[in-house]
């Protein structure tokens, strides 16, 4: 059996691009192109795990968009004969009611899961699918046995709940392969630089895991396997700038059996789709006086791609700069977007320690904090790249 694994899409308008809707285009191209790779490799079932949207709270005119993009690609599966389970992520992502909406509209072959429970599908049974749907603090908040606890404590609870319920779910299954299909933070994946903001989240155990023959996971838009049975599928499409160096794609899972016909574990493969690029240009002092000589033009590497230059300079070379000409040198090379150019001009003199904590936004304080320290300007525009993406990214 081929069982595709799928999540993260993250439907929605917003992101950086030409216009508010312009990554919905690319969102809905990537992953039209993703059911059609599917249908080709001959998959008999599709897990979707999660996050089918970029926010849970829209007006409606935008919500309806999203929900029929989703039941569009649903339908475009359902038509070609393949099941397909789909669950709720992350609840400042995605609205139980769309989920509901969508499971009222009773498309053939597609099961909607909101709540944990052991799902219908596959109708022949060749696998039990066990379906965790997303969840965070607030999703244990209400409950009296939280009530007063320390941070640490509740974490602590959260996590032993989690691990409770994959207990309560994996039952003798008569030798049928169990899969955990879950919208959660895995203690042992790779989280990059989200670790900081995932640290208060509900956690899956490696205990819990290992309770599974096969983990299939949403959430963390880094595709990987983690563990020994653990994969995140990753975004088909990349989102922002911390998708920069992340490869996007989806997992294909098929069963395998030995030579008494029984089942003998999975073999997963990857398949990398054709999302849009996002590409960062950091410029030095050199940098941007080859610019201004004119010995600069080769951008090849932008064409059809989401930019971003970031440069450091002198005061000097930061009046001769001219950022317009730049944006137009980008756009005729070919960028689809030019998000930002952004200057970190080198001071004559440092600013003061008394002068970081006045009136500054947090990414001028990083810098002069950074200025103050004396941190080289490789290592200061990466420090406030990650503060960046921790300040603006969605999850």
């Amino acid at each position: 059996m081929k069982i595709a694994h799928v999540a993260d899409a993250h439907w929605g308008y917003g992101y950086a691009g030409p216009t508010p809707e312009a990554r919905f285009a690319d969102i809905t191209r990537t992953m039209d192109w993703v059911a059609d790779r599917i249908i080709e490799e001959g998959c008999e079932l599709v897990l979707f795990a999660g996050d089918a949207f970029k926010d849970a709270r829209v007006y409606i005119d935008r919500a309806t968009a999203e929900i029929q993009a989703f039941v569009d690609w649903l339908r475009r599966l359902s038509d070609a004969g393949i099941e397909v389970i789909v669950i709720s992520g992350t609840p400042s992502h995605d609205a139980i009611s769309a989920y509901h909406l969508i499971r009222e509209m009773q498309i053939p072959g597609v099961e909607v899961v909101t709540e944990p429970q052991t799902a219908a599908l596959p109708s022949d049974g060749e696998v039990i699918v066990e379906c965790l749907p997303g969840m965070n603090r607030s999703s244990f908040a209400t409950d009296p046995r939280y009530a007063g606890l320390p941070p640490h404590e509740f974490h602590a609870k959260m996590t032993e709940d989690i691990t409770d319920i994959c207990s309560d779910m994996r039952e003798d299954s008569g030798g049928v392969p169990v899969i955990l299909m879950s919208h959660l933070s895995y203690e042992l994946a790779d989280l990059g630089f989200e670790d900081a903001l995932l640290q208060n989240e509900p956690i899956l155990t490696d205990e819990a895991a290992r309770m599974f023959d096969l983990v299939c996971l949403g959430h963390i838009h880094r595709p990987q396997k983690a563990g020994s049975n653990v994969f995140y599928s990753g975004a088909p499409e990349r989102h922002n700038f911390g998708d920069e160096r992340t490869i996007p794609g989806f997992w294909i899972h098929e069963t395998g059996v030995d030579e008494h016909l029984e089942f003998s574990g999975f073999k997963s493969s990857f398949i990398e789709t054709p999302a849009r690029r996002f590409r960062t240009i950091d410029w030095c002092d050199m940098d941007v006086a080859a610019w201004l000589d004119g010995q600069v033009d080769d951008f090849a590497h932008v064409r059809d791609a989401i930019v971003r230059v970031r440069y450091t300079c002198s005061e000097e070379l930061q009046k001769r700069f001219d950022r317009r000409s730049l944006e137009r040198a980008l756009y005729d090379a070919g960028a689809y977007f030019v998000a930002e150019i952004r200057a970190e001009v080198e001071r004559s003199e440092r600013i003061r320690d008394t002068e970081v904590t006045e009136g500054l936004t947090p990414l001028a304080a990083l810098a002069a904090w950074a200025n103050n320290e004396g941190l080289a300007a490789a290592e200061s525009a990466e420090l406030l790249a990650i503060t960046e993406e921790l300040m603006g990214v969605s999850r």
